[in-house]
C-alpha cells in the first residue's frame, strides 16, 4: 500500500469554491437579466458610476466585512448611519471595491491586526470620525 503522507483531504475547501462559484453565476445571471439603461439608473442612484455598480455586483461580502470591521474597531454602525450616513454609503462604496476582500475577511477571522483598521482604505476617515463619534475607539494598537 502506497501512503500519501504529502497529502491532506480538505473536502471543505472544494465545497467552499464550489459555493462561490455558484454565487458569482447567479450573481452574473442576474445582471444580465437587467438592460444597460437599467443598470445605469442603479448606479446613479447608489450614487455610484456604472463601472463600480457592476465591480460591485461581481463581488460579494463587502457589507458584512465593513460591519464587522467596524464593531472591531468600536464603532456603532447605527451611529455613524444617523450622524454621517452619506460617509457610511461612502465607506461601503471604498470597501465594496476594496482588491483586498480575502485578505481582510481571513484577518477578521483571525482577529489578526493590533489595530482594528490597519490595512484598511477606509483608516484615515474613520480615524478621523473619531472624535465626533463617541462609541468609536479611543486609541488604537499600531
Amino acid at each position: 500500500m502506497v501512503s500519501q503522507s504529502g497529502y491532506v483531504r480538505r473536502p471543505w475547501r472544494f465545497k467552499n469554491l464550489l459555493t462561490r462559484l455558484r454565487a458569482k453565476l447567479s450573481r452574473t445571471a442576474e445582471l444580465a437579466y437587467l438592460s444597460a439603461q437599467d443598470i445605469d439608473a442603479i448606479a446613479r442612484e447608489l450614487n455610484l458610476s456604472t463601472s463600480d455598480f457592476r465591480k460591485m455586483a461581481q463581488n460579494p461580502g463587502f457589507p458584512e466585512l465593513l460591519s464587522k470591521r467596524l464593531a472591531r474597531a468600536g464603532f456603532s454602525e447605527n451611529a455613524l448611519s444617523a450622524r454621517y450616513g452619506d460617509v457610511l454609503r461612502d465607506l461601503q462604496r471604498v470597501c465594496g471595491l476594496c482588491q483586498t476582500k480575502i485578505r481582510c475577511a481571513a484577518d477578521l477571522e483571525r482577529h489578526k491586526p493590533l489595530n482594528p483598521l490597519k490595512g484598511c482604505p477606509n483608516e484615515h476617515t474613520l480615524r478621523a470620525l473619531v472624535p465626533d463619534i463617541g462609541s468609536g475607539p479611543q486609541r488604537f494598537g499600531d
